[in-house]
Order: structure tokens, then sequence, then C-alpha cells
């Protein structure tokens, strides 16, 4: 039974919790609705059953039933005018819950009970509908890998004796990343390289596939790439400074892949032709899952 959930507004930037524990606000329920499945298939004459080609995931419709409390016909107002201006079928609503977060797109503006036991001064039923063209749930803040950086060594106060010195730093000498995909469906990642002195043509191979993808470049110190093998933001972005450029020609098109991470433990390993000392890696991913109700 889901108790507590938080919409957010991203056009406006506001918040709105609907739970069982307030007076606000109050939750009744939430129907995540469900995931339907498209399968490509084939069949020959005579044959029994079907070839099944392909499976794609159709989009869902989550229905968010829930009421207005107020103490007064002033209170009552109120709430229900930031209820007509947040729902809003032009602007996106992201879904919190527990951990975890899905956009959608309201499809209507908000619904009132139109009786008066479900509309009058002190309560008020409403209902959102939220239709998410991305079926997936994802975590709110992601995860994050980091290979080949530099470990801190000391802390104040510090004494540096006189004849030996002292380490200061120490670079991870691990090559390879293990990364465990906690979700239910592969998932795309972003890959930050960063160079601290001359790096040439830097890669990252997937070792169980052998799969790689690699960039025609050579970086130059404090010059960050960061190349993303999202679905539907397939990106390659130089980050000097301040400044962010379009980078998409360092790829080597020939040769790459946009790699996604298995379901699973994955291994990871960066390379480049030369200054591989030179070069700091990190990984950034979110896993995807069907349903997370608890």
């Amino acid at each position: 039974m889901v108790e507590s959930i938080v919409l957010v507004n991203k056009s406006l930037g506001t918040s709105l919790p609907i739970n069982m524990a307030t007076r606000d606000y109050v939750l009744e329920n939430v129907d995540w609705g469900a995931i339907e499945s498209s399968n490509k298939s084939y069949k020959f004459i005579n044959q029994v059953g079907v070839y099944v080609t392909g499976t794609t995931l159709e989009s869902r419709t989550i229905s968010i039933l829930g009421w207005v409390v107020a103490d007064t016909i002033d209170d009552m107002k109120r709430r229900k005018k930031f209820l007509n201006s947040f729902v809003n079928p032009l602007q996106r609503i992201d879904l919190q819950y527990n951990e975890y977060r899905i956009e959608g797109i309201p499809e209507t503006s908000i619904k009132y009970g139109s009786e008066m036991p479900e509309n009058n001064e002190v309560m008020c039923k409403f209902l959102i509908n939220l239709f998410c063209p991305d079926p997936m749930f994802y975590t709110q803040n992601g995860s994050y890998v980091s290979v080949a950086n530099w470990a801190p060594k000391f802390r104040f106060p510090l004494i540096i004796p006189q004849d030996t010195g002292i380490i200061m730093g120490l670079r991870s000498p691990s090559t390879i990343a293990t990364i465990t995909n906690t979700g239910t469906l592969p998932c795309g990642f972003v890959i930050t390289f960063q160079a601290s002195g001359t790096v040439e043509n830097p890669k990252i191979i997937d070792i169980n596939t052998q799969e790689y993808i690699r960039l025609n470049h050579t970086m130059q110190a404090g010059e960050v790439i960061r190349i993303s093998t999202l679905d539907n933001n397939k990106t390659v972005r130089q980050i000097i400074g301040e400044d962010s450029i379009n980078a998409f020609n360092f790829l080597d098109f020939a040769n790459s892949t946009f790699l996604q991470l298995a379901v699973g433990i994955n291994y990871l390993r960066y390379d480049a032709d030369s200054g591989l000392d030179n070069l700091s890696v990190e990984f950034k991913f979110d896993p995807r899952y069907l349903e997370v109700q608890e």
C-alpha cells in the first residue's frame, strides 16, 4: 500500500506532497498501471506458433486519487488554486516514491469531484492522471563509480619529515571498474574522462563483450570529455573551463559502440594509446526498474 508520494512540477520548481498523514492533500490511492509489451513475430506455412523477433515496452498511465482537506472556505479556495496551476498538461511532473522517481505528463487538468459529498467547503476529491512515455522507474540520485582517481593521503595539522618527505596522494592502480546494475533492464550511462596531462585516444572496453567506445582525440591537461550512452540522449561533450562544446566528431564511428550496462555485474576497463597515467575516469548510471511498489 502506498502511503506517501511527492509530485514535482519541473517547470515551476514547486512540489506537492500527498500522503495519508497530512490534512492538506490526503492520498487515497495510487494506481501505478502496468507496462504492456508488443511482440514482433513471423511464421512459415504449417508452422505451429510463431517466431518472436523482438519485444518492445509501451508507455504507462499512473492515476493518483486524493482529497483536498480544509478548515475554512478560504483554505479550500487557496489549495484548489494551487492544484489548478500545478497540474498542467503542458508541463512535466516528476513523481517521487521512496527512493524512486518516474516522469509523467498530466493527461488533463486537475479533475475534481462533482457531487456535494465529494466537493464542498471542507473536502474535495481530486484525480491526477500522468501519462509516462518512459514507463521505467529510476533512482532519485543515480550511482557513481570512479576509477583511476587520486586518493588523498594527508590531513592537517601536517608535519613533513625534512629528510624523507611524505606521500600526499596515491593514484589508484586499477584500470577496471566493477559496476552492478541492480535494475531489471540494461541501461545507458555517462562516462567522464578527465586529463591531468596529455592523453591520446582514450576508450572504455566492456570486458565481457569486448565492445568498446573510443575517441580519436588527444586530450590536454585540464580537459574533460563527457560521453552519454543513455537512450534518446547519446552525446559527446568537450568541457574546458566553463565552456561545453559538442564533440561528437571525436568519436571513432567505425568501431565504437554506445555501451549499455547489462543487468547484474559489469566489468569496464579504461585504456588509451598513450598517457594512461594522466587519465581519470568516472561512471554515472541510473538503474531502470519495471515496478517498485513495496
